[in-house]
């Protein structure tokens, strides 16, 4: 199953962002998932999810974490319920 993760951050990422990437790259692996890691920093993009609250993670189309990062197991859980 591919998945299609959106990471919503700033265009200057802070490191909260910076780890949240970095996480997710390294779940990704660790999982073996086919998988597509978009950050989506632009306004205009963010506005069209239910959202305020950065970093926010989405994985197809499904917001699974906001304002904060999850640790690599919890991601990978994410990858496998999604």
């Amino acid at each position: 199953m591919h998945h299609e993760i959106k990471i919503l951050c700033p265009g200057i990422k802070c490191g909260k962002c910076r780890r949240m990437v970095s996480r997710v790259e390294e779940a990704v692996n660790l999982t073996g998932v086919d998988a597509r890691i978009i950050i989506v920093d632009k306004l205009e993009e963010m506005l069209h999810y239910p959202t305020w609250i950065l970093p926010t993670m989405i994985i197809n189309e499904n917001i699974v974490a906001k304002g904060y990062v999850p640790d690599i197991k919890r991601i990978q859980e994410f990858l496998n319920q999604t």
